[in-house]
């Protein structure tokens, strides 16, 4: 049923005093709770009862919890959406005392409560209950008696009693809401909205690119209100992150982060059709792997909706993204040294005429024009050989091999290295902040040139370079994973003064990529800690 629907039968419901139990249903996360709330709150001068409790029954553990919790949630229906009084429920509590003839009733365990279910059957008369997370129930509750206490409201007591629940999702003994609803609920309505109104109802407020979110979860089809609330907390924070980026990063922010969260939280609710979190954010060819359940048929459905959605591959923006969500923070200073890459990349791109042709020429058309395509790449390579990035040149040398064209990358390939022959760095595949390189010759030729111009540093040097600093390069790291446990052993006890820490922290930064540096760092700790107590407590700062 519609949410117009939804909607006008809720407003239908509120407008009379019949007694009656109406019953929402829908999926888990699609905004039963928060669109009741929000109509209950639109409608309350509509309301002809004048008193109003809303009770989850997730954490109650008996019917008497569930009638005292019915009673001291009633309000008046005309402050429906106000903040929660406290004084207001001590001085229903504190009349409720003063008005009952039950003497000395603080003098025995659970008097109050035992009062306050009593009083409360003979108060709760011609009220609007809304009970949810039926589905929830605890153990102490079972949904027969349940189900009696909403026929009794309703018969005895006049009372329209909303229930919402997820008729699919409760366990065995939920069998009795379906045996029990025929005779007790008088209308079921199914709360089913559409991808574009979850998000419309959860935000109707403008923010930064709002309607590129929005339309990105529409073509997810997400619908669990709690997914896309996390959604737009993520997109909102990062986008503050990259503000000062071209908004093609701040769109590739977007488009990576929805489909992360995508998978992260909802692969549970779908495991055949939305692909694990960790498939997702997967570097490099996503292909089967038997050994952690990732079959070939189930492979190539992931890869069918990844691709629909226009998510081919994972590269260091995403990673930092993906590590963000599954952390909780993001690491603000990686994501921003990646997006100054990417940033750099843009900037060449729209300075080149001619890159940006090739690339037009490549997606504009399904012609048999390789011919075209691999002249205009040649031009455009040509155009951007003296200010690209190793990474954005490769994405031409994958199109040229793609088409046959070997020889003409292995000569671009030459081409760039003659052109920035005195930019080291321009060399250095190695780099933690560079992106994927997509062509193993060039990538073996880059090294090579990088080694000509730049030889491997010493451990000295890594240590001169890297300390208080955040970033390094993964040839560093090879560097450092060359030495045995001993000889960083010595190493360490070797460190004098402040550089002690400062040398330290640094093996700890790179043995971060590293399992077997880390491996042996740890040990070398650990053997400095055996030393003494003394050693033991000074390892507190070196935790990794």
């Amino acid at each position: 049923m519609s949410v117009e629907l939804v909607k006008e039968q809720i407003l239908r419901f509120l407008s009379t005093n019949t007694p009656e139990v109406l019953a929402i249903k829908g999926g888990w996360g699609v905004g039963k709770t928060y669109s009741w709330q929000q109509y209950i709150k639109e409608f309350k001068t509509d309301c002809v009862l004048q008193s109003y409790s809303y009770v989850s029954l997730f954490g109650i553990n008996s019917i008497d919890e569930l009638k005292q919790a019915t009673f001291l949630n009633t309000i008046d229906t005309k402050r429906i959406g106000e903040a929660p009084n406290i004084k207001g429920y001590s001085k229903k509590i504190a009349d409720l005392i003063k008005d009952t003839k039950i003497p000395y009733v603080s003098k025995y365990v659970g008097g109050i409560g035992s009062l306050i279910n009593s009083v409360s059957q003979l108060a709760m008369s011609n009220t609007i209950i809304c009970f949810d997370d039926l589905e929830r129930h605890s153990q102490g509750i079972t949904i027969k008696d349940f189900m009696g206490l909403v026929s009794y409201l309703k018969e005895q007591k006049r009372c329209k009693v909303v229930l919402l629940l997820n008729e699919d999702a409760g366990d065995s003994t939920f069998e009795d809401y379906r045996k029990y609803k025929e005779k007790i609920v008088d209308k079921q309505l199914h709360f089913e909205p559409t991808a574009e109104q979850c998000f419309d109802i959860m935000f109707t407020e403008n923010f930064e690119l709002r309607n590129y979110v929005r339309d990105r979860c529409i073509e997810l089809n997400i619908k669990n209100k709690r997914v896309i609330k996390k959604i737009v907390e993520h997109t909102k924070e990062l986008l503050v992150l990259v503000n000062d980026f071209d908004e093609s990063i701040k769109k590739q922010i977007i488009h990576s982060t929805i489909v992360l969260c995508w998978s992260y939280y909802c692969h549970g609710s779908d495991e055949e059709r939305i692909p694990e979190f960790s498939f997702v954010n997967r570097k490099g060819i996503r292909d089967k792997n038997e050994s952690i359940g990732w079959t070939k048929e189930k492979t190539a459905k992931w890869n069918v909706f990844l691709s629909a959605y226009r998510y081919q591959y994972t590269d260091e923006i995403d990673l930092a993204v993906a590590r963000g969500i599954e952390q909780g923070f993001v690491d603000k200073d990686k994501l921003i040294s990646f997006c100054k890459v990417k940033q750099k990349e843009v900037e060449v791109e729209k300075a080149s005429v001619k890159w940006d042709k090739a690339w037009k020429l490549f997606h504009n058309s399904f012609d048999n024009n390789e011919k075209d395509i691999a002249l205009a790449f040649e031009e455009g390579m040509r155009d951007i050989a003296a200010s690209t990035s190793a990474s954005q040149y490769s994405s031409g040398l994958k199109v040229l091999r793609t088409i046959g064209e070997d020889d003409k990358a292995d000569e671009l390939i030459d081409l760039f290295i003659d052109v920035r022959g005195d930019e080291p760095e321009a060399f250095d595949p190695d780099n933690i902040f560079r992106f994927e390189i997509k062509d193993e010759l060039f990538l073996d030729k880059l090294r090579e040139a990088h080694l000509k111009l730049k030889p491997e540093p010493t451990v000295e040097d890594i240590l001169e370079l890297r300390r208080g600093s955040k970033s390094y390069n993964t040839s560093e790291v090879k560097t450092l994973s060359k030495l045995d446990v001993e000889e960083i052993y010595d190493l360490f006890m070797g460190f004098k003064g402040e550089e002690l820490t400062s040398n330290i922290r640094v093996f700890i930064l790179l043995a971060g990529s590293s399992k077997e540096l880390n491996d042996k760092v740890n040990e070398a700790l650990a053997k400095i800690a055996n030393i003494s107590e003394l050693n033991k407590y000074r390892m507190e700062k070196f935790r990794v």
